[in-house]
């Protein structure tokens, strides 16, 4: 254990805390330890507005055909800080594709039970606290089927100019599908839950990615979350990593304080 063991242990970590760790260990120190404000960011902001939006249809509060409008009437008073430079114009391309997505909104809940919306579980293994907040959870009426749904607002996909094919950004997709696991794990082990398909939705592009759930996955998922944590405990330095100025410049929460940024 390393001399910030009271702190850590009194931590309940999530799949964001350690994916923190991963990017930058002093962002991590800065953040959990130091407990330091946090700063917003343009593409948190958007997120969070976006998952507002998803909240209130699926809770009842708005219906499908008041989407749209409820997007245009609140957009400023979620999104308020300006999108990064360059590129030029991403403000108002995210803008614009939100409410597009939203103008064609289309899905039936009738079809589904609602089990979990925003719903933040808890629980402890071998001690260590730790925490999952899953989107929603819906069991399909006509398969039975408990299907984990995460909205996402990024976009990890881009064609290349070259030979027109479509480009995946890997390393994105594989950190959605260790969070999606860390989710699956949480609901089947403390909620009596089990998930028998995720459903990655990106938003701003309206296209849904069907994962099957796996045992074999899950158990991957957990070993690398819990192997995580104890590298955390045993930490001493916490050493920066400053080698993607974008992320240090524009996604830090704690960039404010940090002064290898």
């Amino acid at each position: 254990m390393s001399s910030y063991d009271f702190i850590i242990s009194n931590i309940r970590f999530s799949y964001s805390a350690v994916s923190t760790f991963d990017t930058c260990p002093y962002s991590y120190k800065l953040t959990y330890i130091d407990a330091v404000p946090r700063a917003n960011n343009f593409y948190g902001e958007f997120g969070t507005f976006m998952h507002d939006c998803f909240e209130k249809y699926f809770t009842g509060q708005l219906e499908s055909y008041e989407l749209s409008q409820y997007y245009r009437n609140n957009y400023g008073e979620y999104v308020k800080d300006p999108a990064p430079v360059p590129p030029m114009g991403l403000d108002e391309k995210y803008k614009v594709q939100g409410e597009d997505f939203f103008n064609h909104f289309s899905f039936n809940k009738e079809d589904y039970d609602i089990l979990l919306i925003e719903d933040k579980v808890d629980f402890e293994v071998n001690g260590i606290k730790m925490v999952a907040k899953p989107d929603l959870v819906l069991k399909d009426k006509a398969t039975g089927m408990n299907i984990l749904y995460d909205y996402k607002t990024s976009a990890p996909f881009r064609i290349d100019k070259r030979t027109g094919k479509e480009i995946t950004d890997t390393k994105k997709m594989e950190g959605y599908y260790k969070q999606m696991f860390l989710y699956t794990y949480a609901l089947r082990k403390h909620k009596e839950m089990h998930i028998d398909e995720i459903i990655l939705w990106f938003a701003r592009i309206d296209r849904k990615v069907s994962i099957p759930w796996s045992i074999e996955r899950e158990d991957e998922t957990f070993e690398w979350f819990n192997k995580s944590i104890v590298k955390i405990a045993d930490e001493e330095r916490f050493i920066y990593n400053n080698s993607n100025p974008y992320f240090c410049n524009n996604l830090c929460s704690v960039r404010a304080f940090c002064e290898f940024h």
